[in-house]
């Protein structure tokens, strides 16, 4: 019976090790050394119906060259290392911003407003072409970490699909301002918790 048959560990493809558990790989990824100079150790992540749909092959892409994708957009982390200057220090909590604008840029991106680009050469962190933070640590650049209020504790990692809601809510009010409208309280046609919450 070979190490892989019994549950234990194999080298795969990419020299990662394997661990099967209840049929399937898992597979234990290096800490990624080019992502940035701040250092993250995970404490949560949440998981939604995008992960569901990446892991039933129905979406989701891993990185160039890679087999594989590490999942884990909904992340909470704890700062370890930073360096001066970059506006975060060894014990913050943060956030990982999970999209990443496009390298032409498109006329969105080049304004900052990566979730409306044009060109769809964004990538995301734990769904498109980019390995998620469901890892021990992984390493960020400053621009796209955002500190958490330490009274906030563990609901931190709420924090990226309220986020989904807020920026709704923004693109409302922006169509809103084009004429006379008096809003009331509504309903968002999504399935899920978020879905039933008033807007």
């Amino acid at each position: 019976m070979s190490a892989r048959q019994r549950g234990g560990h194999d080298a795969g493809p990419d020299g990662y090790p394997d661990v099967r558990q209840h049929g399937r790989a898992l597979r234990r990824a290096r800490a990624p050394g080019s992502d940035g100079p701040i250092l993250v150790e995970t404490l949560t992540v949440g998981i939604c119906g995008t992960d569901a749909e990446i892991l039933g092959g129905d979406y989701g892409w891993a990185p160039p060259g890679k087999e594989r994708l590490v999942l884990g957009h909904e992340s909470l982390g704890r700062v370890l290392e930073a360096p001066d200057g970059s506006g975060f220090a060894k014990g913050d909590l943060v956030v990982g911003i999970v999209r990443r604008p496009d390298p032409v840029p498109c006329s969105n991106c080049a304004v900052l407003e990566w979730d409306f680009c044009r060109n769809g050469l964004y990538t995301e962190r734990g769904i498109k072409q980019h390995d998620g933070y469901l890892s021990e640590r992984y390493r960020i650049t400053p621009e796209f970490l955002v500190k958490v209020d330490v009274s906030l504790g563990t609901l931190g990692v709420l924090l990226e699909p309220t986020s989904v809601v807020a920026k709704a809510w923004e693109q409302i009010d922006r169509i809103g301002t084009r004429a006379h409208w008096s809003p009331g309280q509504r309903s968002s046609p999504a399935q899920g918790p978020s879905g039933s919450s008033p807007l």
